[in-house]
């Protein structure tokens, strides 16, 4: 009996040794000092400002913009491991503490942000180094201004009054420094001619969600928003027209690369040319084809299906006209004859018969 006394004392003894050891261990490794470096983000923080100034942070643009920090630590393993934990590889700068709210460049000393951090008094850790030191950091007040949009129409275009954007007036919200590089004080929007061409002259259209562009702002300008980006476009093309009978215009035949030198194509004798086109459009446009400042062109364009059928005949295209003509009347039809090319280069019709 006094023996397995004896044996469990041991074992007691043995185990609560054990844990003192550990204990003790533990407690050696949580207090011993070491090194430890890591990088961590740069997270610029921009926050409301009490007193109703609003301010926009960021890296200056005038150097090369630091992403990264290495940073290397001093303190015992337990402090560094937890103060690791902390930042979460994430090296925060708000604006209001670490960036002082006021606008301007600012040099901001990283390791001494660092050191004054509440995280590091807690944790026992100290801060050995920091790479690079010191960022520079532009803050600037935010301002609101209200600009007019301008409209761009394509040249030639003429209409009753001036285009008008709706709504006229779009709000620019972006730092001061940014409004200050605005040149021309205006935002423009663009009509294409393909819109124009779609609209009715005489009527008053509209041409929704234009783009409103100011010079010196893009999609990626630091801290600047237009309200609205886009506006409507109202406007109404001039509907004075005039008319014009076109001298005789040559008709050409247009195939694909491939297939020339394998057919033999003929436009009948009274179809050669066009006679008696009469065209539609806004005075300047007549004027230039008055004047020959635009030549319209006649073509009949024949596809692969039409040279194997051998058709006998097919509309006219004119083109080559100025913006907002029409050509009147019904289409022009042009009698055709085609023939297959033979290999002595004589020809024969769609059948394969020898032509005359």
């Amino acid at each position: 009996m006094n023996e397995e006394r004896t044996i469990l004392a041991k074992v007691r003894t043995i185990i609560v040794v054990t844990l003192l050891s550990m204990m003790l261990w533990l407690l050696a490794e949580a207090r011993m000092v070491r090194s430890q470096s890591f990088e961590a983000q740069i997270a610029i923080t921009n926050v409301e400002i009490p007193g109703g100034l609003e301010l926009a942070v960021r890296q200056a643009p005038t150097e090369s913009r630091v992403r990264v920090v290495e940073i290397e630590l001093e303190g015992s393993t337990s402090g560094i491991d937890e103060l690791m934990r902390q930042l979460q590889n994430r090296l925060e700068l708000r604006l209001g503490r670490e960036i002082p709210a006021r606008p301007g460049i600012i040099e901001i000393d990283l390791r001494a942000e660092l050191r004054r951090s509440p995280d590091l008094d807690m944790h026992g850790v100290t801060i050995a180094s920091v790479t690079p030191e010191t960022i520079m950091i532009e803050v600037d007040e935010i301002e609101t201004r209200e600009m007019p949009v301008r409209i761009v129409l394509p040249d030639g275009v003429q209409t009753d009054g001036a285009p008008r954007a709706e709504p006229a007036l779009v709000r620019v919200r972006a730092p001061g420094s940014i409004l200050s590089n605005i040149q021309g004080g205006g935002g423009v929007v663009t009509v294409t001619r393909e819109q124009v061409e779609q609209l009715e002259p005489g009527r008053l259209e509209t041409i929704p969600g234009g783009l409103v562009e100011i010079e010196g702002i893009s999609a990626d300008t630091w801290a600047t928003s237009i309200e609205p980006a886009q506006v409507d476009v109202l406007l109404t093309l001039r509907s004075v027209t005039q008319q014009l009978e076109l001298d005789q215009i040559p008709v050409q035949v247009l195939i694909a690369p491939g297939e020339i030198g394998r057919w033999q194509i003929e436009i009948d004798d009274t179809d050669r040319d066009l006679i008696g086109i009469v065209v539609e459009g806004p005075v300047d446009a007549i004027e230039a084809l008055r004047t020959k400042a635009v030549r319209p062109r006649a073509y009949v364009s024949l596809n692969f299906e039409d040279l194997e059928r051998g058709i006998e005949s097919k509309p006219a295209q004119i083109v080559n006209l100025p913006v907002g003509c029409r050509v009147l009347g019904s289409e022009r039809i042009v009698g055709l004859r085609i023939s297959r090319m033979s290999e002595n280069g004589s020809g024969t019709d769609a059948s394969g018969t020898p032509g005359p």
